[in-house]
């Protein structure tokens, strides 16, 4: 995460855990999360000053730091999550860490996944659609998630698509460009991976 800032504004507002080194971030502004979570490989322990919580998990385990922590917010009754940090340093980390965006999109949360730049955001698109506002710019893009995506459309798009099958191995809906009107993003079967700019959104 490259600019760290964000933290301090979100923390006001927000519900927010730290993952083992992710806390570094937090102290690095002077705040503390709410829940402080890990098996401390990254975070030396002696690090810690006063967070909310501290769950100390086995490192012998399962599920990554950021999925017992997904499980968590799930038990507390959390319908949205953003995650930040969660891309970029490490590339299997990376990977599971988009596998988690399907897990809480099966399951019906929102979730967005930004990148350390915060100028772009990742999320899951599922039997549905997504209209966006015709100040949006910039590039986006879309993958199939699924073995295959049926009648995905992009409307008001530069290179739009109608009612195409997308598939996992064939990059069809990489950089596309908003043009200044509405819109829309559909799938009628299947799951999309979005890459979007964050000016899509306000965070």
């Amino acid at each position: 995460m490259n600019d760290t800032s964000i933290l301090k504004k979100l923390n006001e507002d927000y519900y927010s855990i730290a993952c083992d080194g992710g806390y570094y971030h937090f102290l690095k502004e002077k705040i503390e999360p709410d829940v402080l979570v890990g098996d401390f490989d990254t975070l030396d322990e002696k690090e810690i000053k006063n967070p909310g919580r501290v769950f100390r998990l086995n490192p012998v385990k399962d599920d990554t730091d950021v999925f017992w922590s997904i499980k968590y917010l799930l038990e507390q009754g959390f319908k949205s999550i953003d995650f930040y940090g969660c891309l970029g340093l490490k590339i299997e980390h990376t990977i599971g860490n988009i596998q988690l965006l399907s897990y809480l999109c099966d399951k019906g949360i929102k979730a967005r996944m930004f990148t350390p730049e915060l100028d772009n955001y990742l999320l899951m698109l599922k039997d549905s659609q997504l209209t966006l506002d015709k100040s949006c710019k910039g590039k986006l893009s879309v993958f199939s998630y699924s073995e295959k995506c049926e009648a995905v459309s992009l409307i008001n798009l530069k290179y739009p698509l109608d009612k195409v099958v997308l598939t996992d191995n064939v990059p069809l809906g990489v950089s596309n460009e908003f043009i200044g009107r509405e819109s829309i993003i559909k799938v009628e079967k299947g799951k999309l991976l979005l890459v979007l700019p964050v000016n899509t959104i306000s965070i």
